[in-house]
């Protein structure tokens, strides 16, 4: 813990009290044995005596259910593709509406697997076909709405919730030690891991198709089946105002809507679509959440009050530190991380969780984000690597000339990074290194010795010092240097095809689900809408640049349909220097008071004395960037390890 004042004001605050409902199901050849506070029901049995079993949370709102020949589903969460599906169906073979789980089931009898590709929504699904003996367990495609699933003996267990997949009788809640080591680099090597070695996440887009022994996880949607991407021509890419509309619609059928509302063009531009749609349709207007930070450089104030007052929005205007409490945002993000069943992702949240709360008092049951947005609107800066393999200099200056006008960094600085960070070294590091290591690797060791900081493919001396536990980061440093040479030759896919496929998009997801599930809320991101990102995936790089800036495509929406909100010349603004200050505010205190990284150590996961050592240089020398990202990291594993460990 991180002291007893910051805990108690997280609970004051009502994020330790207030829980979701919750459920587990069991794929087993017996009945469970029934939990205190929990109701049970079978949802379907096969032949061989297997059985799909739901225990949900008594008082809880339990998932939907269906069960006909020899088949059964369990469907937690919301199809936005209803209508299609019913089509399809026709007015015989379609039930009716209400019960997702029963046309999710119609719909499986018809098509088979195939239907799995087709599913529009934010969910998780469990399918039994008892006929096949096949269990098909699968997350929604862009991964807004969790899965796990942990080995209790023979049975298959299954939840949204870490905490309730731990709960159950044989769940054993040891740490995965290899995963903590790499989360303090930043690096995730597999998919499907968690911080726990019992249990198992679903990634986003795929399913855990187990069928007798054989248990294998597929993608089941993908904009770019095989690494191969058909690239849209500029024709279909008119069809982008559409596809948004509809992105928002379906996020505003959750019910009443607010939306996190700041300056920049992507919250902005999912404020005026959902103003726009939910007077076309008679809905209540959004209310508009603002926070506003101090930071002259990121205070967006101005900005958020005039687009609210054009959009004709109701607004809640929270300053930061009225969000975050007067003692600053490092002790309240400590004290959310440590009552979490993962480290927290978002430094931020303790702040947007108390502006969430503000909506659900303004009866919002969905708060809608401009998240997304960076990832799949703007231009991935790897891609000078492609145009300076192909020698195109002239699309590079006019990539560089797009960056130019968008960001608020200088020119020399953004020309040099494409030209050798961007562009030469992504093309000349890795051959290099990988020459050195086959020929001379006597000169890395070499490089080892002489330099007192470690490349940043090594660990530093005070992670890991346990040999087995070193060797295993290497194993798995090498694992994710495989899996990215593989996933594409070019440098602009490498970069962007993690926006679907990195760990850390699915633990920032789950994070939220987590989190805004105590609040009452759900957190939606249109830009996130699978349709929508199927196409921004398959857009050419330079159809997404319009009017030489990034996120062109939105500009012009945004210029096209709602001329006088004016964000046609917007840059965007960073608060990496208020970021820091927020770290090295409280975080000596905080290192005092926890008195080294004494759980980490016990676990072997660091050398306490070494890292005391590096800590305290950082909190010293108080530097920006990646300096204050690690004194957070160490603080945030450290205390969420101590909540942790059994």
């Amino acid at each position: 813990m991180v002291s007893n004042y910051q805990v108690q004001e997280l609970e004051q605050d009502g994020v330790t009290r207030q829980t979701g409902s919750r459920w587990f199901a069991t794929f087993s050849s017996n009945l469970p044995v029934d939990l205190p506070g929990y109701m049970g029901q079978v949802v379907g049995t096969s032949g061989r005596s297997q059985t799909l079993y739901l225990g949900n949370e008594i008082n809880g709102v339990p998932p939907v259910c269906a069960a006909q020949a020899n088949c059964s589903v369990i469907f937690d969460g919301v199809l936005f593709n209803q209508d299609d599906l019913r089509d399809e169906l026709g007015d015989f073979l379609a039930p009716p509406a209400g019960n997702e789980a029963e046309l999710i089931l119609k719909a499986y009898l018809r098509l088979g697997e195939d239907l799995l590709k087709r599913l529009r929504g934010s969910f998780a699904l469990i399918i039994w076909d008892g006929a096949r003996e096949v269990l098909l367990c699968l997350r929604d495609p862009l991964g807004s709405h969790p899965l796990f699933y942990a080995q209790s003996g023979n049975d298959l267990l299954l939840s949204p919730s870490i905490e309730e997949l731990l709960r159950q009788p044989h769940v054993s809640s040891a740490l995965n030690r290899s995963a903590l080591v790499d989360h303090f680099l930043d690096r995730y090597p597999r998919l499907e891991e968690t911080c726990y070695e019992s249990v198992s996440r679903v990634p986003p887009g795929h399913a855990l198709r187990v069928a007798g022994k054989e248990r294998r996880s597929f993608r089941y949607w993908d904009p770019a089946p095989d690494g191969k991407v058909q690239w849209l021509t500029p024709e279909e890419v008119e069809g982008f105002d559409e596809l948004l509309d509809r992105a928002v619609s379906r996020c505003l059928s959750f019910g009443p809507a607010g939306i996190f509302l700041s300056g920049g063009l992507d919250s902005v531009t999912v404020a005026a679509v959902a103003t726009e749609l939910c007077r076309t349709k008679g809905l209540r207007k959004p209310w508009a959440l603002s926070l506003i930070f101090p930071d002259p450089l990121s205070n967006e104030e101005v900005v958020q009050r005039g687009v609210a007052t054009q959009l004709g929005l109701p607004q809640v205007v929270k300053p930061f530190f009225e969000a975050t409490g007067t003692n600053g945002l490092l002790g309240p993000a400590l004290a959310l991380s440590s009552s979490l069943s993962c480290p927290l992702m978002n430094t931020w949240l303790p702040a947007y969780y108390q502006l969430a709360l503000e909506g659900k008092k303004r009866g919002c049951q969905a708060i809608l984000t401009g998240g997304g947005g960076d990832e799949w609107l703007g231009l991935s800066p790897l891609l000078a690597a492609d145009l300076l393999r192909d020698f195109d200099f002239a699309s590079l200056y006019k990539l560089w000339s797009s960056m130019r006008r968008s960001l608020r960094r200088s020119s020399v600085a953004l020309g040099w990074n494409l030209l050798w960070k961007f562009g030469a070294q992504q093309l000349i590091m890795p051959p290099a290194h990988k020459f050195v290591k086959k020929t001379a690797p006597w000169a890395l060791r070499l490089r080892r010795r002489l330099s007192p900081r470690p490349a940043p493919w090594e660990a530093p001396k005070w992670l890991a010092p346990g040999s087995e536990l070193r060797g295993e980061f290497n194993r798995r440093r090498e694992e994710e240097h495989v899996n990215k040479l593989q996933s594409s030759d070019s440098h602009y896919i490498q970069d962007i095809r993690p926006a679907l496929d990195h760990p850390v998009v699915s633990r920032e997801l789950e994070e939220m689900f987590e989190v805004y599930q105590k609040a009452g809320v759900r957190m939606l991101q249109p830009f996130c809408d699978t349709d929508l990102v199927d196409m921004l995936y398959r857009t050419p790089p330079f159809l997404l640049i319009q009017d030489g800036r990034s996120k062109g495509l939105v500009r012009s929406s945004m210029a096209r349909r709602f001329p006088n909100l004016g964000f046609g010349q917007q840059r965007k603004v960073e608060a990496t220097s208020f970021y820091a200050s927020l770290i090295y505010k409280d975080g000596r205190d905080i290192w005092e008071q926890l008195r080294g990284a004494k759980a980490l150590s016990d676990l072997g996961i660091v050398d306490d004395a070494i890292l005391n050592s590096t800590i305290e240089a950082l909190l010293e020398r108080r530097r920006d960037g990646s300096a204050a990202h690690q004194v957070w990291g160490t603080l945030n594993l450290e205390t969420w390890a101590r909540a942790h460990i059994s």
